[in-house]
């Protein structure tokens, strides 16, 4: 920022000729006119030295360290996502800023720019006090000059290395700034062409946002907006990392996949000879699995697959408070989502279950009512609506008079099976003078050859119980809360009986049935809904592991990852959603064993030896 030497605090903003303004949190604070906030603060600097070196030697939010991670070496042994590629095809990096570390991160970032901002207008209005006090002590805006420094050699091939290093001398334009010199309009442009020449052509709108804040920053003394531009270019340096690193595990998917097996069992063999896998814990897991109480998987071999099949599946329905095995460190995640979408599936259930119940009571109640409702209907009563309106509907024969039921009419609908009956109106068994059936009133006085046919009130036979567990499934996605049955219970009891036509005021006991349902495992309807599950998934796991298992590890990831493509699990129905869950545990399971089969489950513990 060129701002002409300043021997004092009056000098450098009088020859400068512009307002210096800094932005801090949701307050500005203008230098040339809260000159007495500036002498506040000027006086906590000069002050409380230590206390303001303390926070000087902060590490910028982006450096070279912290992107190591992302280098090519890293990615090609780090063993927890070679394991995850053979799961997800859409692995990527991204910057973490998930949960309560994410927002710990953030409020890291976000504190370092504000203490530049600080710096910044502390060393522009003092710059040559601000110079004596700390020297060459690093502080925000040089740490931040290396840290770009050492991206960009990370970034750029060997021949542009030079032109890096000679233009982010990072001592000679600490030099050029204390003097006033630096050119820092020039430096942004320079930056930007020469980021446009090695990012992706989508990220040049943000160079040039960089660009311009820097340069817009510097002309005018705009502090706030000079940090935004240094904060912008870190930012598309982590991008360009980003990009380059996803290119890098785009282009080793392949082989990453294919050396799962091997590359696994020699980290795993190390890690054994280390004593930092329980090998034991995990031998005993498989052994105790034939005491498990059996799941549908009839064993077709010598070996311990289907128990250990069987053992997997009662691992992902009930999870006990100790920690999984540890050969499944790398799955935990998994097994925790998968535990969790059949939890929801048996809730699911168990509300469906309350549906059809309330469903069949509304049925039978209906026939009820239409039982004890006996009245015959063998005989009509005219409406004045259809009697002559005037003398010249007089040669309009009048209907009939009314026949009166007898005694023996009731006795005859109780012995039918207490069925109301309509007869059937037939143009050869009815004979009337009637013009329409539809413009006058209908008369049975005539008997008919035949007994008529009964036809029978009943509810209506379509089945609408997709539509009912949609709308629960709608219900549920209104929240993200780890308690989310137990709270939305209510709404989805509610939901239940309005698509029935039970009696409203059955709910409040609906309500604590079904939150008592959904929270016991151990209830007699959760257990019931959980063996419909489980009957439904069994042969379709059954299938998909016979499939799997001759594959290698490129032909499983692309059997299931094909079919987990052609089954989404939104709005979806109970077998799309049990195909799913199915090919998830198949993949796990069969490529879980291929690694640990010859190494630990079919043979002694003890026996387990590192290779070379």
């Amino acid at each position: 920022m060129r701002t002409g030497p300043a021997d004092s605090t009056t000098a450098a903003v009088g020859e400068v000729g512009r307002r210096i303004i800094i932005v801090i949190g949701d307050g500005n604070i203008d230098i040339a006119s809260r000159q007495q906030e500036w002498e506040h603060s000027h006086y906590l600097l000069r002050g409380n030295p230590a206390g303001f070196g303390q926070h000087a030697a902060l590490e910028p939010p982006v450096t070279k360290k912290t992107l190591s991670e992302l280098d090519v070496n890293k990615i090609f042994h780090n063993p927890k996502l070679r394991h995850d590629i053979n799961f997800d095809p859409d692995l990527h990096f991204r910057p973490n800023l998930d949960g309560e570390k994410g927002k710990i991160k953030a409020e890291k970032h976000n504190a370092f720019y504000e203490l530049m901002q600080i710096q910044l207008y502390h060393v522009l209005t003092n710059r040559e006090g601000f110079h004596n006090q700390y020297g060459n002590t690093d502080w925000c805006l040089p740490a931040t000059l290396r840290a770009i420094r050492g991206i960009l050699e990370t970034l750029v091939p060997q021949r542009d290395r030079p032109s890096v290093e000679e233009t982010f001398n990072v001592d000679l334009l600490m030099q050029q700034f204390y003097k006033g010199v630096a050119d820092l309009p020039k430096l942004s442009q320079w930056v930007s062409q020469f980021l446009k020449c090695h990012c992706a052509p989508m990220r040049d709108w943000w160079v040039d946002e960089m660009a311009t804040q820097i340069s817009v920053g510097d002309q005018e003394g705009d502090v706030a907006k000079l940090v935004l531009g240094i904060r912008n270019l870190l930012g598309v340096l982590e991008a360009m990392k980003l990009d380059v690193a996803n290119h890098q595990i785009k282009c080793l998917r392949s082989f990453l996949i294919q050396d799962t097996i091997s590359f696994e069992q020699k980290f795993f063999l190390r890690k054994i000879a280390l004593g930092k896998v329980n090998v034991g814990q995990a031998h005993t897991w498989l052994r105790n699995a034939r005491s498990l109480p059996d799941i549908g998987f009839v064993a077709q071999s010598k070996d311990n697959f289907w128990d250990f099949m069987k053992a997997l599946v009662h691992l992902i329905l009930h999870p006990t408070n100790t920690p999984y095995p540890d050969t499944f460190v790398w799955d935990t995640e998994r097994l925790y989502k998968l535990n969790a979408d059949i939890a929801d599936m048996i809730k699911l259930e168990i509300c469906m279950q309350l549906f059809h119940t309330l469903q069949a009571d509304s049925r039978r109640q209906v026939a009820w009512r239409m039982a004890c409702d006996d009245t015959p209907v063998t005989s009509t009563v005219a409406s004045p609506s259809t009697r002559p309106a005037s003398p010249a509907d007089n040669s309009i024969p009048s209907p009939p008079d009314p026949v009166l039921p007898s005694p023996s009419d009731f006795l005859s609908i109780r012995a039918s099976g207490c069925h109301r009956r309509y007869s059937h109106l037939e143009d050869n068994a009815v004979t009337s003078s009637f013009p329409s059936p539809r413009s006058s009133p209908l008369s049975l006085a005539s008997t008919p050859d035949h007994a008529p046919s009964p036809l029978c009130l009943s509810m209506p036979s379509v089945d609408t119980s997709p539509h009912v567990r949609s709308s629960l499934q709608a219900i549920l996605s209104s929240s993200n809360s780890p308690d989310r049955w137990s709270i939305l219970a209510p709404d989805l009891a509610l939901q239940i009986l309005r698509s029935t036509t039970a009696n409203l005021t059955r709910l409040p006991q609906d309500e604590i049935e079904l939150a008592s349902y959904l929270s016991n495992t151990g209830s007699g309807p959760y257990r019931d809904a959980e063996r419909k599950v489980l009957v439904q998934l069994c042969p379709v796991l059954r299938k998909l592991v016979d499939l799997y298992m001759p594959l290698t590890c490129t032909q499983l990831f692309d059997a299931a990852i094909r079919q987990k493509s052609t089954t989404s699990t939104q709005d979806c129905g109970v077998k799309e959603e049990i195909e799913d869950i199915a090919t998830r545990i198949a993949h796990i399971g069969v490529l879980h064993w291929h690694i640990w089969a010859d190494l630990l489950y079919q043979g002694n513990p003890e026996d387990v030896t590192p290779t070379s």
